[in-house]
């Protein structure tokens, strides 16, 4: 899929089941997954290098997803696209706030979390490439 070129996919999830979870659907895509269990640890693996994308859960411990966004923003500026899961009611007004890509609302279908992903990290088809005409010699 070519993620791994521009970094690997970065999950921040405090629940160990859901971490392990998305780690093994998108490991299964063939993309490089790196996990975090908290905010802290989140901040220290994307300074190892810039995640292609974060899924983000906004309740966690030490550091909570907007501070964890608001940080590596600081980093990166909108270079990585964030993901946002979480069980709040108030998903929209959270992902709206970190500028996410997109958002998921706990539970979630795991096929919409991969969509999500490709979307963020893959560049999207070029339409006028792939449609103009072949040059005549």
């Amino acid at each position: 899929m070519g993620a791994t070129a521009k970094g690997p996919i970065l999950i921040v999830e405090d629940d160990a089941s859901i971490r392990e979870l998305l780690r093994d659907a998108l490991e299964q895509e063939g993309l490089d997954v790196v996990t975090a269990s908290d905010g802290e640890q989140a901040i220290v693996c994307a300074g190892r290098q810039r995640p292609a994308a974060i899924v983000l859960d906004m309740g966690l411990p030490l550091l909570d997803g907007a501070s964890v966004a608001d940080r590596i923003r600081d980093q990166y500026g909108d270079l990585v696209p964030f993901i946002v899961v979480t069980a709040s009611r108030r998903i929209e007004e959270a992902a709206s706030r970190i500028r996410a890509a997109r958002y998921l609302t706990k539970p979630f279908d795991i096929t919409d979390l991969v969509a999500a992903v490709r979307d963020a990290v893959e560049p999207p088809p070029d339409t006028a490439r792939e449609h103009a005409p072949s040059p005549v010699v």
